[in-house]
């Protein structure tokens, strides 16, 4: 059988390496007040932490991996502090199985490939105090 078959290794880093200039969205009602004025801005920045890796095994055109990511997104402090308190900082954590199918194109320097995933996230309340029922 000429089947190729290995394992793999990957990491990546998704930090920002200059957050002061990176717009982070989709916090929930997480906006500041600029001091005495109606304008609001982003509540938290992003952060030089996050990244993750991954596990896999490779079969002729086809990858199967197990991937883990850690992402982090400080509070941004200049301002006047919002109501209700919120944390210093959100964390997500996330898991993902990934499938991917390499398109071999022969005399190509690179290897397109398609890929799909499923996974799960646990992230942080923003909230200071835990919200109990």
């Amino acid at each position: 059988s000429d089947e190729e078959t290995s394992y793999y290794v990957r990491l990546q880093y998704n930090g920002e390496i200059l957050p002061l200039f990176t717009k982070v969205d989709g916090a929930t009602g997480a906006k500041k007040k600029t001091a005495d004025t109606d304008t609001t801005t982003d509540l938290y920045k992003a952060s030089f932490m996050a990244g993750g890796g991954a596990f896999g095994y490779k079969m002729d055109d086809i990858r199967v991996d197990v991937e883990g990511l850690y992402s982090q997104l400080s509070k941004d402090t200049l301002d006047v502090a919002p109501t209700p308190a919120i944390a210093d900082s959100l964390t997500a954590f996330s898991g993902l199985v990934n499938v991917y199918y390499d398109i071999a194109i022969e005399d190509m320097p690179i290897t397109p490939y398609v890929g799909v995933g499923v996974g799960a996230a646990y992230i942080s309340t923003p909230l200071a105090t835990a919200v109990s029922s």
